[in-house]
């Protein structure tokens, strides 16, 4: 097989449909089917089941389709790895990122290494540390929020204490206010219901719930409601319209870390070594 089947088999497994698969590759549809039943031919099985609304990957299809998934990576490290062996950084550089980190260090610390290394091709990933996680193999290099990642390279960024606000001319009204809460790991939430139900006096329910922290910041800033932020999303908040109370957890504060994570075989790559060398400079 060619690394344009592997390609085409990857993508229809993303896509669900033969139509979709056919405009991101840019080849017809009628092509698509029947690089496809070729594909399916040569080993003998179905890959896919066809119904009117998608694709469906059958057992023996998510095989090949792992296989054809390691198959690509082993082709962009192939590639990356000729890139090293030119004096010039350039390349790709594959970033997997927290929402979080998206929102705020990622795009100043890009900005930094464009300016460096013009010649790179950037891709970044943004979603949950969890899901970054869950794909890391996708990543030359992530920053996650939370837990190390197991049999990696984990440096440790910085750390962030946790805020309550509020608005401070609401104080009488702070338990009666609706709570919001952006998307996190159960046990990160489960530390911010037991402060609350011990500081406010009240269970904690959010009538809010968001996906994004930085909607939760904007939700605030607009009167909307209270929350916890942790510090990085703190600058620019005014002191003077809004109250801070620190969150602590058996007399500590609640800490959430952020961690680059690599495996240290990338470190060969000038584009990955480059990127973590500056973002360790800018964070110390």
């Amino acid at each position: 097989m060619k690394i344009d089947d592997y390609r085409l088999l990857t993508t229809l497994d993303e896509t669900k449909t033969l139509r979709k698969a056919a405009e991101i590759l840019y080849i017809s549809q009628p092509a698509v089917t029947q690089r496809l039943k070729a594909i399916e031919n040569a080993f003998g099985v179905d890959i896919f089941i066809r119904t009117k609304k998608q694709l469906i990957t059958t057992t023996e299809g998510m095989m090949i389709i792992e296989h054809a998934r390691d198959m690509l990576n082993r082709e962009r490290l192939f590639l990356d790895k000729m890139q090293a062996h030119i004096g010039e950084v350039n390349g790709t550089i594959s970033i997997g990122c927290s929402s979080l980190i998206g929102q705020t260090l990622l795009p100043v610390v890009l900005n930094l290494y464009t300016r460096q290394f013009p010649n790179v091709e950037i891709q970044v990933q943004v979603g949950s540390s969890e899901q970054i996680k869950a794909n890391h193999r996708d990543y030359h290099v992530m920053i996650i929020r939370g837990n190390k990642m197991m049999n990696l390279s984990n440096t440790h960024l910085f750390n962030d204490e946790h805020y309550f606000i509020h608005p401070k001319n609401r104080n009488d009204e702070v338990e009666k206010m609706p709570f919001i809460e952006f998307q996190a790991d159960p046990i990160y939430i489960n530390q911010i219901k037991e402060w609350y139900g011990s500081q406010i006096g009240q269970d904690y329910h959010a009538m809010i719930t968001v996906d994004q922290v930085a909607t939760c910041k904007e939700m605030l800033l607009n009167g909307v409601g209270v929350t916890i932020l942790p510090e990085i999303m703190m600058k620019h908040l005014d002191k003077e319209q809004f109250a801070f109370q620190r969150v602590d957890i058996d007399d500590k504060p609640l800490i959430r870390s952020t961690y680059l994570s690599y495996d240290p075989s990338m470190l060969q790559l000038p584009q990955v070594d480059s990127f973590i060398n500056l973002i360790m400079e800018y964070v110390e």
